[in-house]
């Protein structure tokens, strides 16, 4: 085995805003890649905000339920390139290669939607980025709807 475990002695919990998220569409793989991290270091840097992913990063975005009962969630077809071809649902424009999904979570709507914008304009710097949207699951993942065009400041 390998690495160190550290756990703190203490920690605490504050109710907060959960699911902040946006999809990077990208006509290559490394510039998705590339969008997407570049993304995360913007967020990163707004204070009380996190990534909860490994890396920041959800590579397949998942939706609220299932063809199956017992799943409440599953791939996010809609928004999987590898099958924008037979999926009669997809929402992959043509060129689009990679989705990456960027989910941050934070202590207030206003910081989320900070980190969001931030993650945004450093994401659509990178050649090849096609397309930035969201995923809002109807309605039916939590109570907060944070629409891009609300936190970017934009009509």
């Amino acid at each position: 085995m390998e690495g160190e475990f550290l756990a703190e002695a203490k920690f605490g919990a504050v109710r907060a805003v959960a699911g902040g998220n946006f999809l990077v569409m990208g006509a290559t793989e490394d510039a998705t890649l590339e969008a997407s991290e570049r993304a995360i270091e913007a967020i990163r840097k707004v204070p009380g905000v996190i990534t909860p992913f490994p890396g920041g990063l959800c590579r397949s975005g998942s939706k609220v339920g299932s063809t199956y009962a017992f799943l409440k969630a599953s791939t996010n077809t809609p928004f999987c390139p590898a099958i924008k071809h037979t999926s009669p649902d997809s929402q992959v424009p043509d060129g689009v290669a990679c989705v990456l999904e960027v989910v941050l979570n934070g202590l207030d709507e206003p910081s989320v939607k900070k980190a969001m914008a931030e993650g945004i304009r450093a994401a659509v710097e990178v050649p090849g980025v096609l397309k930035i949207t969201a995923v809002n699951f109807g309605g039916k993942l939590g109570k907060y709807q944070l629409g891009l065009k609300d936190s970017l400041g934009v009509e």
